[in-house]
């Protein structure tokens, strides 16, 4: 007796439901009791979520709630950079963690050593690559954190990749005059590729561009274009004003489209844009033609325009910092919050002079 009273009240309970003779009334009570206490019936525990496939359906465009999240509060993400992060978790992350290993399973140090087997890798080279990779699974992992999914943060203070940017090499002033002054076989890319030098502009910012935005003395850089995302706000999320002090440049893009809602560097549907690699590979081609060094036409890029016009509009010293970011949509934080958005008059003045004193010479 003594050691039945030791007992805890619900061991002496069950104790005695076991011993006693209960009859379907009295089990009736029991059930209503614990239905009472919200103790029945018993909530079937989900089965565990793998790490594999918790990564999958985290970039996935349908179902992924990160996603669904991104879209309703109109943070950018796009098809393109989700299905890149897929094939980041499909490449590296699954054949390093497996497909059984269960998310809550995953520990720290497991994530460390897959960042640091990229030491030993050849492939991919840069920093910004391997970086790209990792995060394509550090993002999960916090997000799976801040969800109440796993109980420690597994990406917080990793160690990422540094290193030197790649050389982008740009062409010179000679190579540029004499490319532009000859007929090209393809008009459009040409045209593409003369835009680019004059303006800094994206190469998705140049497909995306339509009859609408087209100025008197701009072009309005309202979207870009991918081929899974079609029209998309520019890269930061902004919209910006380029202007073209060169009249004839203008009147070719807005004939090219030939209409407000046509795409200016279309082929067959004005309804959608060639595609980029063609600018470049005309490039390449037109460059070969001109007898330019096999290195320089394998390494130059589309992008090597860009790096063009910024180089070049700096070192003239003819605009300030402000002004030249304003025009190419680079962003900083302390940039966004020095600077305000709107365009002087006198600014618009001050960018196109100096358009016009450094390019003149090149496309006249």
């Amino acid at each position: 007796m003594l050691f039945f009273n030791k007992r805890k009240p619900i061991e002496r309970i069950l104790y005695k439901l076991f011993s006693c003779e209960i009859s379907e009334q009295d089990a009736e009570q029991i059930i209503g009791i614990l239905r009472y206490k919200k103790l029945y019936p018993l909530h079937k525990q989900q089965p565990s979520q793998t790490f594999a496939s918790f990564l999958k359906e985290f970039w996935d465009w349908e179902n992924s709630p990160y996603i669904k999240e991104r879209l309703i509060h109109k943070h950018g993400i796009h098809k393109m950079y989700v299905k890149r992060c897929y094939g980041a978790i499909q490449n590296y992350w699954i054949p390093c963690f497996g497909e059984q290993i269960l998310l809550e399973d995953v520990k720290r140090k497991e994530i460390q050593d897959f960042v640091l087997s990229f030491m030993r890798r050849t492939s991919p080279a840069s920093a910004q690559a391997r970086n790209d990779i990792i995060r394509s699974g550090t993002i999960a992992l916090r997000w799976a954190f801040r969800n109440g999914l796993i109980s420690s943060d597994l990406a917080s203070g990793l160690t990422y990749y540094t290193g030197d940017q790649p050389d982008i090499p740009i062409l010179s002033e000679d190579i540029v005059k004499e490319l532009f002054a000859r007929p090209w076989k393809h008009k459009k890319a040409m045209v593409a590729n003369k835009l680019a030098m004059l303006t800094g502009l994206r190469s998705g910012e140049i497909q995306a561009l339509r009859g609408c935005d087209i100025g008197q003395d701009c072009i309005f850089v309202r979207h870009s274009w991918t081929r899974l995302d079609g029209l998309k706000p520019p890269k930061n999320g902004s919209t910006r004003i380029v202007y073209v002090p060169f009249k004839e440049l203008l009147e070719e893009l807005r004939a090219m489209a030939n209409g407000e809602e046509n795409f200016v560097f279309h082929v067959k549907s004005p309804f959608c844009p060639i595609d980029a690699k063609c600018f470049l590979r005309e490039l390449r081609h037109e460059l070969q033609k001109m007898g330019v060094e096999n290195k320089i036409v394998e390494n130059i890029h589309f992008h090597s325009w860009r790096h063009y016009f910024t180089a070049h509009m700096k070192t003239s010293g003819k605009l300030e910092q402000h002004l030249l970011q304003r025009m190419t949509g680079h962003k900083s934080f302390s940039m966004m919050e020095y600077y305000s958005n709107h365009v002087l008059a006198q600014d618009a003045d001050i960018i196109k002079n100096a358009m016009q004193s450094v390019f003149s010479p090149l496309v006249t």
